[in-house]
């Protein structure tokens, strides 16, 4: 059998992987959009966080906030 087969053993494996991918990219739209952004405009940080997988939204949390000095 060539390739890679999608079995139920793959998909409980990576379903982990994908809750925490699925819920960083919403809690990171969220901030972008109520909270604002720094670097790049906020569509391109949501691309970013939505497309470049597990590091889009860490490297959002940490350079691309808006910072608040109070």
């Amino acid at each position: 059998m060539n390739g890679f087969a999608l079995t139920t053993d793959t998909v409980l494996l990576l379903l982990p992987l994908i809750a925490i991918q699925a819920g960083l990219a919403i809690y990171c739209a969220i901030k972008i959009f109520r909270e604002g952004v720094e670097n790049l405009s906020k569509w391109a940080w949501l691309v970013i966080c939505l497309f470049v997988n597990l590091l889009g939204p860490v490297v959002f949390l940490i350079v691309g906030r808006k910072k608040e000095y109070r």
